[in-house]
């Protein structure tokens, strides 16, 4: 099939007010630059090295399709489909790509460099050593994604779902999740360098021994998290949820821990301060630093309490008692 055939089929099927159908065709090396390719169906096509030079894409079926090495600079992709498609090493550098589907495509390899992917569903889908700097996924679903060893360097993850995500030996350095969600996400070996973790959940997380220095932690859910031996010098985990989260051994050199939650916590042998820790919201039932079960500072009566009011009461109505009995007929009050 060449570019004469998709024009004709695309166009008939328009005037006839049905969906264009090109489900499972072979269009390898066909050039589509420029096709108004709006919502037709390209289910199962192949269009391994096709050009798609500023091709409108917007809500096109493009499930399990093959698209390796195709040209796609300008496309338009908005609410595209492209569910299971095998996209392996394409270079959508810049790509303009809100609300995609890409649940359990192939995009290993693929270049995202600076891409937009807000709201995408990257649900199952394999990003092993995807290029993925600076592009931005706020409030994208990547569950369940396979993120290993992909480069995420000042990637925009705000409130993105990353659960069950695996993110071993990813660079992460400076990306901002804020309020993005990690419920048992894999991180291990990972590169989180001032990346920002405001807000976010990472609940039960296993982030023991990682360097987390001057990382924004702050409002972060970390209960249950295992932060064993990590470094934490400098990080701001102010208002912080921390609740049986083991912190033994971990470096909390002049970190931010004003009103956090250190509830049941483990800080056994943990790098951290009396000064420091008085700040905190709660330390019920943690194990201190010395290896000692928190004990709350003894509660300390000032003056003037309720018992020395009573008293002063009490003398002044026996005082008041006795001058009326002292009084004689005739006295002014």
């Amino acid at each position: 099939m060449n570019r004469k055939d998709v024009v004709l089929i695309v166009e008939a099927a328009r005037l006839e007010g049905a969906i264009p159908d090109l489900s499972k065709a072979d269009l390898s090396g066909v050039d589509l630059s420029g096709l108004d390719l709006r919502g037709v169906n390209l289910k199962g096509a192949n269009l391994s090295g096709a050009n798609l030079f500023q091709a409108n894409l917007l809500r096109t079926d493009l499930r399990r399709a093959t698209l390796t090495k195709i040209q796609a600079d300008k496309a338009r992709w908005h609410g595209a489909n492209l569910d299971e498609a095998n996209l392996e090493g394409v270079n959508l550098l810049g790509a303009q790509m809100e609300t995609v589907s890409l649940a359990g495509a192939n995009l290993n390899q693929i270049n995202f460099h600076g891409a937009d992917l807000r709201w995408a569903k990257l649900d199952g889908a394999t990003l092993i050593g995807a290029n993925l700097t600076e592009a931005k996924l706020s409030k994208a679903s990547l569950e369940k994604a396979n993120l290993q060893k992909a480069t995420l360097q000042r990637t925009l993850l705000t409130e993105a779902n990353l659960s069950q995500a695996n993110l071993s030996q990813a660079n992460l350095e400076r990306a901002d999740l804020s309020g993005a969600k990690l419920v048992d996400a894999i991180l291990s070996e990972a590169k989180l360098t001032r990346i920002k973790f405001h807000a976010a959940n990472l609940a039960k997380s296993n982030l023991s021994g990682f360097n987390l220095v001057q990382v924004d932690l702050s409002d972060a859910d970390l209960s249950g998290a295992n932060l064993s031996r990590a470094n934490l010098k400098q990080a701001n985990l102010a208002h912080t949820n921390l609740s049986a989260a083991d912190l033994s051994e971990a470096n909390l050199t002049e970190a931010v821990v004003s009103q956090a939650n250190f509830t049941r916590a483990n800080l056994k042998n943990a790098q951290a301060t009396e000064a420091q820790l008085k700040l905190a919201k709660k330390l019920d039932k943690a194990m201190m630093p010395n290896g000692k079960p928190y004990l709350p500072p003894p509660v300390v009566r000032k003056p003037g309490g309720k018992g020395e009011k009573r008293k002063a009461t009490a003398a002044g109505l026996a005082a008041s008692l006795a001058r009326i009995k002292d009084r004689k007929p005739g006295d002014k009050e």
